[in-house]
């Protein structure tokens, strides 16, 4: 009887401790962003003091190899709490087929859509899915925003008026005024071309604004060739700017944080960065004075757009056992007070309305034209991602002299048909 006692006692000792262990555990976070790391700690103890509830942030950088954790974890059934989906829309599409994601929509809708009317809008949009959408996903909001970004040109003000010029507002004039500081010894232009999604994001840019939206996505949709002459304009001003030796020494092998690091230390007059490159200029040079800009025109008979919209978000593991936890989590980070506190903290854009009275003057800047955005997971079609990298590929060609705009068009139709089966 005692030894029957005793081992009753025994495990249930161990239930006991094991339980304990499953609630020290709390809620597990994956994340890629290497500089907010401090900032979301500072966040879990906040709210384990607030809420008694542990949270832990695990890192894991680069992106690519984020990427590839997340994957291998859904196929092992071992995805954490809450996690982040990088790549195009029909990844995160997979994902929420494959069941690995909560719909938000009927947490956001409660309390006559107190949660829901918190946000920008843009920053949702990116994470809707329509009804009647493409990926054949339910309808409804997938994830969570934590901040907005939007990615335009960046001059500096010192440099430009060192020269005597102004923003240009066109495209002959940007040329122009990137020779003339070499003339003065800073570089023209500098860019993270070594991450080829930069280029496709400039790419369609000047797509919008030389042949507009409809045409554009006629050629997403295989009804107007890569070899149509719009297409081979957009191009050739790869080989302009190769021509005008304006581009900083190496520029398609140069990744995002290089190209922000030589943009702070002020040896490039111009750049293309997003706005979370805020904080790496302002950790490497507090004085260094630059605006934003849309990119020069080439044509004035459509409009110039930008990419924008939710730079970082959450999705809500559909099968955790803390999935009402979870959701609470994500509610108080995108408060105020934590909105607030993750501006000053990492330089970003909040994905809540209410915190313009706390954002910086580089903080504002990056607001500017955003009424010109656009995005990837906006568009009513994407561009299969083969083409997309004949297209970055062929680029990076033209701007190191191995291709001209014409051939680099050929190429790619050739990547398109292939991926219409032929036709």
């Amino acid at each position: 009887m005692k030894k029957t006692f005793y081992f009753l006692g025994v495990t249930f000792l161990l239930f006991f401790l094991n339980g304990c262990q499953k609630k020290e555990k709390g809620l597990v976070i994956w994340h890629w962003m290497a500089d907010r790391q401090e900032a979301f700690e500072k966040l879990a103890e906040q709210y384990q003091k607030k809420k008694g509830l542990k949270v832990r942030f695990e890192l894991f950088f680069p992106p690519e190899v984020y990427s590839q954790k997340i994957q291998a974890a859904a196929a092992a059934q071992d995805l954490p709490d809450i996690f982040g989906i990088l790549g195009e829309k029909k990844i995160f599409a997979s994902f929420i087929k494959g069941g690995y994601i909560e719909n938000l929509s009927p947490y956001l809708e409660e309390n006559n859509q107190e949660w829901k009317r918190r946000f920008i809008k843009i920053g949702l949009d990116f994470n809707t899915f329509e009804k009647d959408n493409p990926y054949g996903v339910k309808e409804g909001i997938y994830a969570i925003p934590i901040d907005l970004m939007s990615i335009q040109f960046l001059e500096n003000k010192r440099l430009l008026k060192e020269i005597g010029e102004e923003s240009p507002q066109h495209w002959e004039d940007f040329i122009r005024i990137a020779k003339k500081a070499k003339e003065k010894g800073k570089w023209g232009f500098v860019c993270g071309w070594g991450e080829s999604w930069f280029i496709y994001c400039l790419v369609t840019n000047y797509a919008f604004n030389i042949m507009g939206k409809e045409k554009f996505f006629a050629t997403l949709k295989g009804e107007v060739p890569y070899t149509d002459p719009d297409w081979i304009k957009i191009f050739a001003l790869f080989k302009e700017l190769r021509k005008a030796e304006v581009l900083f020494p190496g520029i398609v092998t140069l990744n995002n944080k290089e190209a922000e690091q030589f943009f702070a230390q002020e040896k490039a007059l111009f750049s293309f960065n997003g706005s979370w490159g805020i904080n790496t200029y302002y950790q490497i040079n507090k004085k260094l004075e630059y605006d934003t800009t849309l990119p020069p025109r080439v044509s004035d008979k459509f409009p110039l757009r930008i990419w924008a919209g939710a730079g970082s978000s959450f999705v809500v593991n559909k099968n955790s056992p803390l999935k009402k936890e979870a959701i609470e989590f994500l509610k108080w980070l995108t408060q105020r007070n934590q909105q607030v506190f993750l501006i000053h903290y990492t330089h970003n854009l909040p994905s809540i309305k209410g915190c313009e009275d706390k954002l910086e003057e580089n903080l504002v800047k990056f607001l500017k034209n955003m009424e010109n955005a656009t995005h990837p997971r906006l568009w009513p079609i994407n561009e299969n991602p083969r083409v997309v990298e004949a297209i970055n590929t062929g680029i990076q060609k033209i701007l190191v002299g191995e291709a001209e705009p014409d051939k680099v068009a050929q190429e790619v139709e050739k990547a398109k048909k292939l991926t219409l089966g032929g036709r």
